[in-house]
């Protein structure tokens, strides 16, 4: 039994890890300068071992509105989700519509210092371990 126990408090440990070695922006997210359209620029994912920033050709967009809706589209701006947003801390939500069922999204967010760049982790309901990160620049 205390196995169990020691094996769930692990398992929570685990899931609120934050990888501070990750190249995070150093300003936190914030409605008024979220709100406008991101375009999906780079990405950096570790499989377990050492990443870099790789470039995406034709990434997605948020459209992030002033009322606290946004959607994601593909390059070409045809929608792929719509949903709504909330800002709690430095944790990013996105909350929509999957196949009837409330769902929801948890992101890690940070602006650069001009605010034309933003970088998202997942936080919730999945982490990235070794590290994942997406740069979006303002358009």
């Amino acid at each position: 039994m205390a196995i169990k126990y020691t094996f769930a408090i692990f398992l929570l440990f685990l899931m609120q890890c934050h990888n501070d070695d990750i190249p995070f922006d150093d300003i936190p997210v914030d409605d008024t300068s979220l709100v406008g359209e991101w375009l999906l620029t780079e990405s950096y994912v570790s499989p377990g071992g050492t990443a870099e920033w790789k470039k995406v050709e034709e990434g997605y967009r948020y459209f992030f509105d002033e009322f606290g809706n946004y959607e994601r589209t593909d390059f070409s701006r045809k929608i792929l989700d719509i949903g709504a947003y909330k800002i709690k801390e430095e944790e990013l939500y996105l909350y929509f519509i999957t196949e009837g069922q409330k769902d929801t999204l948890g992101y890690w967010a940070d602006f650069n210092d001009s605010k034309s760049r933003l970088t998202l982790s997942p936080s919730y309901p999945s982490i990235c371990i070794e590290g994942c990160l997406y740069r979006f620049e303002k358009e």
